[in-house]
C-alpha cells in the first residue's frame, strides 16, 4: 500500500530523516570516543586558551568518519 505525498512533504520528511540518522551517528560516535580514547590518553582534560579541546577535536573527527564509512539515505528520496 503506497500512499500519494505531496513533493514538498516528500522532500521535508527526507531532511528530517537524514538529519536525525546523522545526529545519532554524531552523538554515538562522539560519546564512544569521549569515554575511551578521551579517558584512555587523558585527552579530556587538555585545554587550550581556557577552552577544552577534546569537542573540537572529536566533533571533527566524528563528521571525517561519518562521511569516509556512512552512506545516509532515507526511504523518502
Amino acid at each position: 500500500m503506497e500512499f500519494r505525498i505531496n513533493q514538498l512533504w516528500k522532500r521535508t520528511l527526507h531532511i528530517i530523516s537524514v538529519s536525525g540518522v546523522f545526529m545519532i551517528l554524531f552523538g554515538t560516535l562522539s560519546l564512544l570516543q569521549m569515554f575511551t580514547i578521551g579517558v584512555l590518553f587523558n585527552l579530556n582534560k587538555i585545554i587550550y586558551l581556557g577552552v577544552p579541546i577534546f569537542p573540537v577535536l572529536f566533533s571533527i573527527v566524528s563528521i571525517l568518519i561519518i562521511k569516509k564509512y556512512f552512506k545516509i539515505s532515507s526511504p523518502y528520496k
